[in-house]
């Protein structure tokens, strides 16, 4: 019998028992095990297997090794090079999720078809869902907020949190100096990506801020998680804070890319 052992931060009640990691399930849990089951299926094994439920109903799925990029980010992803690994890695996902198409899917967003030109995203493709080995990305973790959209959706929420396109704070506590190379941050992601120029991608995470912040407004205070956390935690001020930030400077980022 195998301790369970608590992952420290994070919204998701998430365990680890032995070589597996156990969560609470939710009607979406199917659709996103499918997905996951999908991508291992198809020789994309940088995400976990899943197992299905446990004997308490527990979503299951396996534990990745490695170490999660949690602030201060290591090293690599202060580099070009980590830039281009996270979003090569997004390229190859995206390719190999583009034939899933399930039977009535239902996400945390609710039950929503996939629709012509979508595919099914990660969803909160940040550097926190990584995983590394020294300077090798082993995986991308919680798929709990998969849901349909275009795929620049997904690329330009990972410009957001990678290049980064926000406040200097959030920078600052990555791991960055007073000069942030976010022009060649976001240009090395778009062009290891493939088919996204540095214009359309800051303007899908002026988007992707709004999504969030109407979000956390009106599911929020309907006690919907994860939003409403988000909300007691205090996120609408700082996708505010980052919001502006984007608007005060998304025209010099630009010119410089």
């Amino acid at each position: 019998m195998h301790e369970e052992e608590s992952f420290d931060g994070g919204v998701t009640g998430a365990v680890r028992v032995g070589g597996t990691v156990r969560k609470p399930a939710g009607p979406w849990t199917p659709t996103v095990q499918a997905m996951l089951r999908h991508l291992r299926d198809a020789g994309f094994d940088s995400v976990p297997e899943p197992f299905g439920l446990d004997a308490v109903g527990r979503e299951s799925m396996s534990f990745m090794p490695g170490s999660v990029a949690t602030r201060p980010w290591p090293g690599r992803l202060l580099t070009l090079d980590g830039v281009a690994d996270l979003a090569g890695w997004t390229r190859r996902f995206h390719e190999a999720i583009a034939g899933f198409r399930p039977d009535d899917p239902v996400w945390r967003a609710g039950p929503l078809p996939i629709a012509e030109g979508q595919i099914a995203l990660h969803g909160d493709l940040g550097p926190w869902n990584s995983v590394w080995e020294d300077d090798r990305l082993t995986g991308v973790i919680d798929w709990d907020l998969a849901e349909p959209g275009s795929p620049i959706t997904d690329v330009a929420f990972l410009a957001l949190q990678l290049v980064p396109l926000r406040a200097d704070r959030y920078a600052h506590e990555a791991g960055f100096e007073d000069d942030v190379p976010r022009a060649a941050r976001l240009r090395t992601l778009c062009e290891t990506y493939g088919g996204v120029t540095p214009e359309q991608a800051v303007a899908e995470a002026a988007r992707v801020h709004d999504r969030d912040l109407r979000r956390e407004r009106t599911w929020g205070p309907l006690g919907r998680e994860p939003w409403a956390t988000f909300r007691a935690r205090g996120d609408e001020r700082i996708i505010l804070e980052d919001r502006a930030w984007l608007d005060a400077h998304a025209a010099t980022l630009l010119a410089a890319t």
